[in-house]
């Protein structure tokens, strides 16, 4: 902690003064002394004393010569405590500028007993029995009064700032990614033979960069806060990488977590939260994916039993507003307004749910943790691909310049990106064009989305270095709507949706807790069509719904802070290009796309 950091630099700078103090008012008398007598004063050593006596001509010169040696050895003795204490000062001062590990450092660079005040007694059981002696003298005794007064003031500074701002700790990481994309294809007709769909792009290769630092904070005992800034592009939810690219321009970093949580004494287990935080819910990247933090509210209770299988209760449940729209207006076909449509126009977006999970021992080292989850999102039956949620609309726009008298007329295509904030007002709203999920002919997403959630988690901790987890998630959604398309003659023609489920399956063995640590994982996952709302759910495969897809991933622990990763994921349309309930020609290409990554991680 930063007080214990803080305490520990007053009390080796406390040291050092007293030593420097100790060795000018003790060992330089004592050295004058031997050197120099005053008559009438006896300043000599009893055995120098008892040498003169008996008459030794050379004994009184012999004994300076000694007592001088003990001086200078009890002196380097001080120097080179001296100098250890000046390189400890010199840690300190670079260790409080990290309060986070920093604390702890500061507590294991000063001594393991942990008490800044034993600094001064170590010291002193590490000289000579003189320097003891020497440290009851009573200009020594000043100066410890005057470290008791530094200490003093030093705890007093500390609990005042910890009673405003409670406890403190710093976080974060950075991670450098290389990253391969192979086998894309567009869903065009092919340019050597037009009948079909699929045309193969060049591979995409880039370096993309990930930052965040998190700052922890605890305000009495029953309240947490939290802030985390985080990289990325400020549209893209799903991601907080940063491509390296636009000439090196200044990369965004912004807030990604901000919240409140309160945990009250007098209910113990209850935890209320509020803000944008990490996902509060048990869930896998099929349904949200890890990188986007939800706001809004979210409450649990959570209660372990000694029962000997039954051992934990969670529920947990949230409400979490995704879009605010301003009130709509809208007319009929009569010209007059329309009180629903203006009504459903004007809705505002936002997920609810509620989730219950027990954790079941079975045995000594296995354990079973099951969970059942209800995702609704509210208002989406209202969502068309005109717009998406966050970043801008990309518009083809098609300008013809009329000819002049020396230049024939020509047409410029391009595209024109709009805001969305210009696009959330009213009734227009929608999700992104890279949307999957089925759209009927009004250009209105078919299905409403009421996501049923089930995850299954077994632990096997037999082995230390390899404990293995095995999960398995299936989601259905349940309000999955048959699809209203328009038919040669352009009447309504209607599809029956039956693509509403998924599946999620992963394995993995090892742990990257310490120095030589390994961890594998394979995931199979197969999500249909309609299974869940795509802008939120796993941004790595071709696309997000309508996918089968393998994942496998190695990481290398080379220091408890330093992680090495290498992920491979192939990905695959299931329906082709045109996916489902789409037209795909016969023929058409359909590869699957990989993409590869290698990470360095660095935490601190």
């Amino acid at each position: 902690m930063l007080t214990a950091a803080r305490r520990a630099l007053f009390m080796s700078a406390a040291f050092v003064a007293l030593t420097s103090c100790a060795f000018a008012q003790t060992h330089a008398p004592a050295v004058a002394a031997a050197a120099t007598t005053t008559p009438g004063a006896n300043t000599q050593t009893p055995a120098a004393q008892q040498a003169h006596d008996d008459g030794g001509d050379d004994a009184p010169l012999d004994e300076v010569r000694r007592q001088l040696q003990e001086q200078q050895a009890e002196i380097e003795l001080l120097r080179a405590a001296v100098a250890e204490q000046s390189k400890l000062l010199k840690e300190l001062l670079a260790l409080t500028s990290n309060a986070g590990a920093g604390a702890a450092s500061v507590k294991e660079a000063v001594y393991s007993s942990g008490d800044a005040g034993a600094t001064t007694d170590t010291l002193r059981r590490a000289g000579s029995p003189g320097q003891e002696a020497a440290a009851k003298n009573p200009q020594t005794e000043g100066v410890d009064a005057r470290v008791g007064r530094i200490e003093a003031q030093a705890q007093k500074t500390t609990e005042t700032l910890a009673r405003q701002l409670g406890s403190i700790t710093f976080s974060g990481d950075i991670r450098l990614r290389y990253e391969a994309t192979l086998g894309q294809l567009n869903a065009g007709a092919n340019a050597d033979d037009p009948a079909i769909l699929g045309n193969e792009l060049s591979a995409r290769n880039r370096m993309r960069l990930r930052a965040r630092l998190a700052m922890r904070g605890q305000i009495g005992k029953q309240f947490d806060w939290g802030l985390r800034f985080a990289s990325g592009t400020l549209s893209d939810v799903i991601s907080t990488n940063q491509t390296l690219t636009d000439f090196f321009d200044r990369k965004q970093f912004a807030l990604d977590q901000a919240y409140i949580t309160y945990r009250p004494a007098a209910v113990p287990g209850l935890r209320l939260q509020g803000g944008k935080f990490e996902t509060p819910w048990l869930f896998t990247e099929m349904t949200f994916d890890a990188d986007i933090q939800p706001e809004g509210l979210n409450e649990s209770y959570a209660r372990d039993f000694k029962h000997d299988v039954f051992k934990n209760l969670t529920l947990v449940a949230w409400q979490l507003p995704m879009l605010e729209r301003q009130s709509a207006f809208v007319l009929g076909a009569d010209g007059r307004a329309s009180v629903d449509a203006s009504r459903r126009g004007g809705r505002d977006l936002a997920l609810y749910g509620a989730q219950a999970r027990t954790r079941l021992a079975l045995g000594g080292k296995t354990s079973l943790t099951l969970s059942a989850a209800d995702l609704y999102y509210s208002g989406t039956q209202f969502i068309s691909p005109a717009q998406f949620f966050g970043g801008q609309l990309q518009v083809p726009v098609t300008v013809t310049i009329p000819a002049t008298g020396t230049t024939p007329a020509r047409t410029v295509a391009g595209f024109a990106a709009i805001p969305r904030d210009m696009l959330v007002a009213g009734s227009s709203l929608g999700v992104s064009v890279a949307s999957t999920n089925a759209v009927n002919r009004d250009g209105r997403l078919s299905s409403g989305f009421n996501l049923a959630d089930f995850i299954a988690r077994l632990e096997f901790t037999q082995s230390k270095r390899f404990p293995v987890n095995v999960i398995f998630n299936f989601v259905t959604n349940t309000q999955a709507h048959d699809v209203v398309l328009a038919d040669a003659s352009g009447a309504n023609r209607i599809i029956k949706n039956d693509e509403n489920h998924g599946f999620w399956a992963e394995i993995q063995a090892g742990k990257t807790r310490e120095r030589g640590d390994l961890l594998f994982n394979y995931t199979f996952t197969r999500i249909e069509k309609d299974a869940v709302l795509t802008p939120f759910n796993f941004s790595d495969i071709v696309q997000p719904s309508d996918v089968r897809a393998h994942r496998l991933f190695f990481t290398y622990t080379a220091d408890p802070r330093v992680l090495l990763t290498i992920t491979g994921i192939v990905s695959q349309r299931p329906n082709g290009l045109a996916g489902a309930f789409g037209q795909t020609p016969a023929g058409s290409l359909n590869r699957a796309t990989t993409r590869l990554q290698f990470d360095t991680v660095f935490r601190f």
